[in-house]
């Protein structure tokens, strides 16, 4: 044993060219995402023409809704553990697979009873898809480049969010409102499969899990084809060891016993304000002195800038860590407490531009941050975690406009009271950055 080869996999990684093999598999998991994000909010571009042809109430649809939401918190619970079991890619084709037939079948709906079952059993699959796609790009991406590259990786499932409004703007006057989810089933479906050929398995799961030494090997030449690797050779993780216990408790365990819950808190609270805010700006808007066009037109910029900043800031994330996310914050908390005063529309475009900015980057560079903070063997159940306890606030965000607005509260006062957020967001991120900093001072984990 002493006289074979070694091969340290952490390193190839980590020196590793972007090249034909990083392109790839940023390009399909791209387009994994840009599909998951379409199916999700498929229901939302079918639900005006839903309304017509099954004669139900525009309010009956939150069931709709929530149930699918609810179905995307299981699945990023479920099948973040199952990733960390079966492999990363096995569980994107999987979860894939699953969403897409079953959009597939709501085009096939005749109640609105049925369509909620059937929004309920993709979103299980789509919640599943996102903590391995992240999972996946973190253990190929060198240390320095990984929130870049998840970044890069996640915008894909804004992209899909987005182009569900030109689909059903396009195809459903002349084919109907099936089309919306037929589209986007079909599309998965036929991306999953490609998947069995084109996706690659984790390299450093396969190593940590023992699997099969020739495809290891044929990966290890992929991610550097001018160093061959001998055909007896010993795959090892320099950078890493192998904890003990594995599941679920697991995420509380040693270091991660402040860390989880702390990251836990964060995503709550950010997608509390990315969740109000994206759902409620053009409502507020409009009960301004804002025509309804300028109405939709200054809420469109919260995308727009999320989109854009969290590509341009994913550079600080890769170096400044927490310290980035602590930033986003406090500059979000005076963007979005000015709000709701009246100003000229295009200092008001740029400050919602702005408020996605730190909104929505915060979101993609905890996506990020999730995805470097736990070790291989808890990566997808770290990640599905944070995200699917995360849904609690994207529940509570969709809520809080109706909550605030009873209240019969001015519009003004009502985005100072949402900007405290911000203050929590924070301060709580600025915990966690401590605890992460303490807990890599601390005596490392038993191996087994």
């Amino acid at each position: 044993m002493s006289n074979e080869p070694v091969v340290n996999i952490a390193a190839r990684v980590e020196e590793q060219r972007v090249g034909r093999f990083a392109i790839t598999l940023l390009a399909w998991c791209f387009i994994v995402v840009l599909l998951d994000g379409y199916d999700q909010i498929a229901v939302a571009f079918a639900a005006p023409a839903l309304i017509k042809a099954w004669h139900v109430k525009a309010g009956e649809f939150a069931q709709v809704f929530g149930i699918g939401l609810f179905g995307v918190l299981v699945g990023s619970l479920l099948l973040g553990f199952v990733g960390d079991r079966l492999g990363r890619k096995r569980t994107i084709i999987y979860g894939s697979l699953f969403f897409g037939l079953l959009t597939m079948a709501c085009g096939w709906a005749a109640s609105l009873e049925q369509l909620t079952v059937l929004r309920f059993l993709a979103g299980i699959g789509m919640g599943g898809v996102v903590p391995n796609t992240v999972a996946l790009v973190a253990e190929y991406a060198p240390k320095a480049r990984r929130a870049t590259w998840v970044t890069l990786m996640f915008s894909g499932f804004s992209v899909g969010a987005g182009g569900g409004g030109a689909v059903s703007s396009w195809l459903l006057p002349h084919f109907g409102w099936p089309v919306i989810f037929l589209i986007g089933g079909a599309s998965a479906v036929l991306i999953a499969c490609l998947s069995f050929v084109v996706l690659p398995e984790s390299i450093r799961f396969m190593v940590i899990k023992q699997r099969d030494p020739r495809q290891i090997a044929r990966l290890a030449s992929r991610l550097d084809p001018s160093r061959p690797v001998p055909p007896d050779a010993v795959f090892v993780l320099d950078d890493e060891t192998r904890l003990t216990r594995t599941g679920p408790c697991a995420l509380f365990g040693g270091s991660l016993h402040y860390v989880t819950p702390l990251l836990w808190v964060v995503f709550i609270l950010n997608s509390l304000a990315l969740h109000f805010l994206q759902n409620w700006l053009p409502l507020l808007f409009g009960m301004t002195s804002l025509n309804p066009e300028r109405a939709a037109q200054a809420a469109m910029m919260f995308p727009l800038g999320g989109t854009i900043g969290a590509l341009v800031l994913s550079r600080f994330v890769d170096r400044h860590g927490m310290t980035a996310i602590v930033a986003l914050a406090v500059l979000g908390c005076p963007i979005a407490a000015s709000l709701g005063i009246e100003m000229p529309p295009a200092l008001l475009f740029a400050t919602v531009f702005m408020s996605g900015v730190c909104v929505i980057g915060t979101q993609f560079g905890l996506y990020a941050l999730a995805g470097i903070i736990y070790p291989t063997t808890l990566r997808s159940s770290g990640v599905g975690a944070a995200i699917g306890i995360g849904k609690l606030g994207s529940v509570a965000g969709s809520m809080l406009g109706g909550v605030l607005l009873a209240m019969h509260l001015p519009i003004g006062r009502l985005f100072v009271d949402v900007s405290v957020v911000f203050v929590f967001i924070a301060l709580f991120s600025v915990m966690l950055g401590w605890s992460r900093r303490e807990g890599t001072r601390a005596p490392q984990p038993s191996v087994s």
